[in-house]
């Protein structure tokens, strides 16, 4: 083993010596390579104070173990006496790992080129010098310069207008608006009951009493108590109709229809006939009249949707005639069923016109979808018209029968 390595070592410092490099300056007979070998970098050398530790396991098992010297040397296991090589300290400063170049992405090289292109790159200069013109244009009329957003910019992110935070927000809004809805409509609707009740019972007291006017107050608050809780059955329509006949009685006209002809003859000969207009809008619109009479269809201007009937029931002076016509009423049906024949109903007065083919004559006009046909024989009997041969009263009653089963079955 001894043998082998003074060989090696006798080889090695052989070759450098006899080896020629260019250019390399060999003194005292030794080589380039042993020149190089003696000649540790200065970071080693600082290093040379720091241990090196080996260990290694010879064929007996046992493990043997210390430092490396500056010089080789030989570990003899005192077991078997069995003698290993050690390397000497390493003189060679240590390999420094080269700096790995910076990638640039595909994409980014990709948009590099694109934006360095001469295309590009041309048409940004007509850009800055079309903003530049702007701006010494802008200068000279003394108007500041908009900022314009270049084409390599991107604007600015819009703000959505639904989001999850405002969807969570509206559907807890919608929730608690719909309960609450509930909540009111259901306490309306309890109230509604009780008021519709009571109402009813006070205002059939009220009336057996003769007290109309309370009588209405009362029954007014029943009907909208109906209202709301949307019923149609023959109870509710009872109340409905009933409210409907006092309201009637109550707010009859101020004056007699021959009362309003004389005084429609007197305006109109001391003033005109929009005068006259006038003052019937404020002193009679509204009021309601209550007829027993037959209809009989007249034609109707073009403006009018529905058509126009005229009642048997002219009120005649020694120079003017008055009329009433009722426009589309709302019991239409029933006066097509029994054509010709009489019927007791209610309607308001709506407005006051001249007729057209006869100068001395006008039509009070009675509006159509707010008149209704009587019902209740002794709300009828509260308008004190007497029963007599001519009047009588089976007949008022059986004709009121037959057009409350027609309101019934309407239902």
């Amino acid at each position: 083993m001894v043998t082998t390595v003074s060989i090696l070592i006798r080889t090695l410092h052989s070759m450098t010596a006899t080896r020629q490099v260019p250019g390399a300056c060999l003194a005292n007979g030794t080589g380039y390579m042993a020149h190089w070998l003696k000649n540790p970098s200065k970071a080693k050398r600082r290093e040379e104070d720091i241990p090196e530790p080996y260990e290694i396991v010879c064929v007996c098992g046992v493990s043997l173990s210390g430092y490396r010297r500056k010089a080789p040397y030989r570990h003899t296991c005192q077991q078997c006496g069995e003698s290993y090589f050690i390397l000497p300290r390493n003189t060679y400063p240590p390999l420094q790992s080269r700096k790995k170049k910076k990638k640039i992405p595909t994409q980014q090289r990709i948009t590099e080129y694109v934006l360095n292109s001469p295309l590009v790159t041309r048409l940004r200069e007509k850009r800055q010098q079309k903003q530049a013109t702007r701006k010494v244009q802008a200068a000279d009329n003394g108007q500041p310069a908009q900022a314009e957003l270049s084409p390599f910019e991107l604007p600015p992110p819009r703000t959505r207008l639904i989001t999850p935070f405002r969807a969570i927000l509206a559907g807890i809004v919608l929730i608690i608006g719909v309960t609450s809805y509930g909540i009111w409509h259901s306490r309306q609707i309890e109230k509604a009951e009780v008021t519709l009740k009571t109402a009813s019972e006070a205002g059939q007291q009220l009336l057996e009493e003769g007290d109309l006017v309370g009588a209405n107050s009362a029954y007014q608050q029943a009907s909208e108590a109906v209202d709301i809780l949307g019923r149609h059955d023959r109870q509710a329509f009872d109340v409905q109709q009933t409210a409907r006949e006092l309201e009637a009685l109550n707010r009859q006209a101020g004056a007699p229809l021959f009362d309003i002809a004389e005084e429609a003859v007197t305006q109109i000969k001391e003033q005109d006939l929009k005068g006259w207009q006038s003052l019937f809008d404020i002193r009679y619109e509204g009021s309601w009249l209550l007829f027993e009479t037959t209809l009989s269809p007249v034609s109707s201007s073009k403006e009018e949707a529905g058509p126009r009937y005229r009642l048997n029931f002219p009120v005649m002076l020694d120079e003017y005639t008055l009329n009433l016509d009722l426009a589309d009423p709302s019991f239409r049906e029933y006066v097509e069923r029994h054509p010709g024949e009489p019927l007791i109903f209610a309607a308001q007065m709506k407005a006051f016109e001249q007729d057209k083919n006869q100068p001395a004559s006008g039509v009070i006009l009675l509006d159509g979808k707010t008149a209704f046909l009587w019902s209740h024989l002794n709300l009828y009997e509260q308008l004190g018209i007497p029963f007599d041969e001519y009047h009588d009263r089976g007949h008022v009653e059986k004709l009121l029968k037959q057009q409350t089963l027609f309101l019934e079955r309407a239902l």
